[in-house]
């Protein structure tokens, strides 16, 4: 197996085919590992970073891709440190489910490759920042197996919890699933909402729709969460041009998934979202908050299951963000990881120095014990 590196954007594009050929077969694919998410992004974000896309070839063939850059960052606004990071981390728009992209039949090697590659052969890097990987992914277990054998440190922080569920054949089964209280409220809003005049819930497909849609969709996100927290989405010139470009991308797929809740000709709330295979993703929402006394996002939710389980999905998938209107819907969790990789020396040191400074600033969590796997730990890594 031979491992190339990708530095250039000309050769970023030549990928495009044996990309979408990788996605196509993997089973860890991804919409955020997709070529469409991965290329828009570099296009809207790459500004300042440098292309270290690893690219694993076995003979002619395509079997394995880790799409990385590097970065430069100033630590204790002193020292310079180069940072190797995923692409689709780094920017205002988060990501899920990243890491490598791999043939199934090859992926264990693929990974190892990968891995020995970037700690033995790419010598420029000071951290690794490894961000968003599926817990149960080979690389997240590559690294801990090979912890003890190399001069570099991990941290591994605590787990993200993703709330998804399971979907079942119909609607009604689904409705079955809830608890009674849950069951009545959901069907009692739905009703008010369809007593107003012009009241509707429909699909939004046609690309020359999109950029309007989209306009509407971030002025209801901005209006829901003005004020209510610092981290806006749908408010920098890369987020929005980044998400109109891949909602058309996605579209063109038929993986987009962008809902409208309308009432006498206005739109009052909006979903945004995408399917993969037969998983529904929640990404981003808005509703208008003059009609917040009829709950348009929370009906707006049940009528997007609904199309999900007739569209023939069964599962449904809430993606990052652990809050309580997910698990109004599904109660199963999932989790990423994030690990950092240092190479030994002053950056790591001082890494180490900040870290302790927040620990010290920082109240333990209420319910934090002993589990070591739920702590961040330093280990020793090849």
């Amino acid at each position: 197996m031979q491992i190339e590196r990708v530095t250039s954007l000309q050769s970023f594009d030549a990928l495009e085919a044996d990309w979408r050929a990788l996605e196509t077969g993997s089973a860890r694919n991804s919409v955020f590992l997709g070529w469409d998410w991965q290329r828009l992004w570099w296009t809207h974000y790459g500004c300042g970073r440098q292309l270290r896309i690893l690219v694993a070839r076995a003979g002619n063939k395509v079997v394995g891709i880790f799409p990385l850059y590097l970065e430069h960052h100033r630590v204790a606004r002193i020292l310079q440190v180069r940072k190797l990071r995923p692409i689709g981390a780094g920017g205002d728009t988060a990501p899920d489910d990243l890491g490598i992209l791999s043939d199934p039949s090859c992926e264990e090697a693929v990974t190892q490759a990968f891995v020995h590659h970037i700690l033995t052969r790419c010598e420029r890097w000071q951290l690794l920042d490894l961000v968003d990987l599926p817990s149960d992914s080979p690389l997240v277990d590559c690294l801990a197996r090979r912890a003890s054998h190399r001069p570099a440190l991990i941290e591994r922080a605590p787990p993200n919890l993703i709330t998804y569920g399971e979907l079942p054949a119909d609607w009604d089964r689904y409705r079955q699933s809830l608890s009674r209280n849950r069951r009545e409220v959901l069907g009692r809003k739905r009703r008010k909402f369809e007593q107003q005049p012009g009241a509707r819930f429909h699909q939004i497909v046609d690309d020359a729709q999109i950029d309007p849609a989209f306009d509407r969709l971030a002025e209801l996100h901005r209006r829901r969460w003005q004020g209510r927290t610092e981290e806006l989405s749908f408010t920098s010139e890369q987020y929005l041009g980044f998400h109109r470009d891949m909602m058309h991308a996605l579209l063109h797929r038929k993986r987009l998934l962008f809902y409208a809740l309308e009432m006498n000709g206005e739109i009052i709330a909006m979903f945004y979202g995408f399917r993969h295979a037969q998983t529904c993703y929640y990404f981003q929402a808005g509703f208008d908050p003059q009609h917040a006394a009829l709950s348009p996002g929370e009906v707006l939710m049940g009528y997007v299951i609904e199309a999900a389980i007739d569209a023939g999905c069964t599962r449904f998938d809430m993606l990052k963000g652990d809050y309580d209107h997910k698990r109004h819907f599904f109660a199963q969790t999932r989790q990423t990881v994030d690990i950092r990789v240092h190479r030994p020396g002053l950056i790591h040191w001082l890494y180490r120095v900040k870290q302790w400074r927040l620990e010290r600033r920082t109240p333990p969590p209420r319910h934090a014990g002993p589990i070591q796997d739920e702590q961040t730990v330093a280990e020793q890594v090849t």
